[in-house]
């Protein structure tokens, strides 16, 4: 991702947009996150929504035939797996939602890539 002008952290979505403050009029200037290029009022521009949920199958082990540390051992694999993770890290894990601007080129561009993970 090419970083035009200056990345903020947007307060609703936690998503990067690029602002362009004007000094004379204090008007933000939208960009695209992809190439920084900026949108034209009025100009086509799209809103890309990525949402990835971790799934659950609904199995269960039967833990009654395990040793009596199985679950122990379990927790602390985890913990284990984990100790070098950000909570964030750990969250996104298990949800993560991005939400980003694109320009014309930029969302064919996006969609050609997505393409490549299509399962037919």
């Amino acid at each position: 991702m090419l970083h035009v002008g200056r990345p903020q952290r947007t307060a609703d979505s936690g998503c990067w947009i690029y602002l362009m403050m004007k000094k004379e009029k204090s008007e933000t200037k939208l960009r695209c996150d992809f190439c920084g290029k900026r949108f034209k009022k009025g100009g086509t521009r799209y809103r890309i929504k990525v949402e990835v949920l971790s799934d659950f199958d609904g199995h269960l082990e039967d833990w009654s035939k395990k040793p009596e540390d199985y679950l122990q051992e379990k927790i602390r694999k985890a913990l284990e797996d984990t100790k070098d993770m950000t909570e964030k890290e750990i969250e996104e894990q298990v949800y993560l939602k991005r939400e980003f601007l694109a320009c014309v080129k930029c969302r064919e561009g996006f969609l050609r890539n997505l393409g490549k993970f299509t399962v037919e």
